[in-house]
């Protein structure tokens, strides 16, 4: 009996140091109307980016999305989904979603709470029902970000969610400091970070 206490407990204790080891994770996306699997007709965008922290013990996920060329925007969403295929609204920035877009930006937080409820273990073998299995769904390249118009409602441009390497607030380790200025618009036509920090957006959460 023992012993099975202490392997139950060491399980238990190589759990948290899994979850701990990948806390602070950040992704981003270059979304573009390229991406399979429909091409959507042309429309107005000409660029869009996104780029997601989580916070330490997977309560939060800030979020900030830039679009170049917004002004038909109705909704944009976290979908599951391979590269070249589409899949189910698994948390929403907006419409439906949290999140409120100005016409070229969106950002603030995402919580459990914001889940679609979706099922996505069909289509990518696995739930994407909270933030732990939404990070670890996108380490994994099963996360895409989709842009909707009234020109394509099915989606004008889509972009799968790579895991960021430097640390946060650091962009992609090639800009210098005096190029924040820049940033933004790198973000939309290069993938560059756009330096999104947690302490950017936890003010706006609500208790």
């Amino acid at each position: 009996m023992v012993s099975i206490r202490r392997f139950a407990v060491a399980a238990v204790a190589l759990i948290l140091m899994s979850v701990s080891a990948h806390a602070g994770l950040r992704f981003s996306s270059t979304a573009s109307g390229a991406q399979p699997p429909n091409p959507p007709a042309p429309g107005l965008i000409e660029g869009a980016s996104v780029e997601v922290e989580f916070d330490d013990g997977f309560s939060v996920m800030a979020v900030r999305l830039l679009v170049d060329g917004g002004e038909n925007v109705t909704a944009a969403h976290f979908h599951c989904g391979r590269a070249a295929a589409g899949g189910p609204v698994a948390f929403g920035l907006f419409a439906p979603g949290p999140l409120t877009f100005d016409g070229s930006e969106a950002s603030g937080i995402l919580t459990n709470k914001n889940y679609s409820g979706a099922d996505c273990v069909g289509l990518i073998g696995r739930p994407v029902n909270n933030l732990v299995s939404l990070a670890f769904a996108m380490r994994d390249g099963l996360i895409y970000l989709n842009v909707h118009t009234s020109d394509n409602p099915s989606g004008e441009v889509r972009g799968q969610m790579l895991e960021n390497s430097g640390p946060a607030g650091s962009g992609d380790g090639d800009d210098d400091d005096d190029d924040d200025d820049d940033d933004d618009d790198a973000g939309m036509s290069m993938g560059h970070s756009f330096r999104l920090s947690l302490k950017e957006v936890l003010p706006a959460k609500t208790n």
